[in-house]
């Protein structure tokens, strides 16, 4: 689960899993800050002008059989908006399918998403129903891996201070606001989320989402966090998808490298670049 900025930016900034170098908070003073205002911290948080970072998906099935990809992921930012493309290099049969995302920061409009499959040779443009199908076969959504719109939720302190690997968390819960309930539904397939984000780093160490159908609940986990060229990254999420309290299958994604305000081409960023591919 990845809030427009919480990507539990997401993979598309790395999976909204960056967030800012910023000294410890003293409970008294995270005391004065509304479930609102920490969600927007992390939002706003700095997390490079652009990145390049190598990641590796693991799809693992309820006999704990588990599939491999590769994948590249180009990251810029043009002041506020986001634009990002993720390329998968192996195995064969997934070889040059790509997804290009444009994030735009502007409430009422969509992000612009497209996806290639090599074996069609052609350039699907995905609406906004599209967004809360799995990514790829995986775990994560078009959803998780974009992030959500802030202004579409209610934000409640579940728990102001609870620990998780030994660090002091927020509990929050975000629930769509009622003129924006059927959007953001169709938008991430969720009827709500909550998010554990640590007050020493601003980053999101867990994630839980209540899906509309199959009474299934989505379980996010962040773990091998460095602090990588002044960005705190988490370098490696797991998301589990549980029905009636069984787990049915899991995915993770591992980043193996990643290069903060590294040069991006802007004619990479394009849907053209998307069928150029690897070769």
């Amino acid at each position: 689960m990845i809030i427009r900025g919480l990507s539990i930016r997401s993979l598309a900034t790395v999976f909204c899993i960056f967030c800012t170098s910023l000294e410890p908070f003293s409970l008294s003073t995270a005391a004065e800050y509304s479930a609102e205002e920490v969600v927007r911290m992390f939002d706003e948080r700095y997390d490079g002008d652009s990145s390049i970072s190598d990641i590796t998906m693991v799809l693992i099935d309820r006999r704990d059989r588990q599939r491999v990809r590769n994948l590249k992921l180009y990251s810029k930012d043009y002041g506020a908006d986001t634009k990002t493309l993720s390329l998968f290099e192996s195995p064969a049969d997934i070889r040059g399918t790509a997804y290009l995302n444009f994030e735009w920061n502007e409430n009422l409009r969509d992000d612009d998403s497209w996806l290639y499959l090599p074996a069609l040779q052609r350039v699907k443009r995905l609406a906004t129903s599209d967004t809360s199908d799995s990514f790829l076969g995986s775990d994560f959504t078009y959803a998780d891996i974009n992030g959500f719109e802030i202004d579409w939720y209610d934000y409640n302190f579940v728990n102001e201070s609870e620990m998780v690997d030994g660090e002091d968390c927020w509990v929050i819960e975000m629930i769509p606001k009622p003129e924006f309930k059927d959007r953001a539904e169709e938008a991430t397939g969720y009827s709500k989320m909550q998010s554990w984000i640590s007050k020493e780093k601003l980053v999101q160490l867990r994630g839980q989402a209540w899906e509309l159908r199959g009474n299934r609940v989505k379980f996010f986990t962040s773990s091998e966090i460095e602090l990588i060229e002044d960005v705190w990254t988490v370098k490696r999420l797991q998301a589990i998808t549980t029905r009636n309290d069984r787990q049915e299958h899991a995915s993770v994604l591992q980043i193996n490298s990643i290069d903060y305000n590294a040069e991006v081409a802007d004619d990479l960023l394009t849907t053209e670049a998307m069928q150029r591919g690897l070769d």
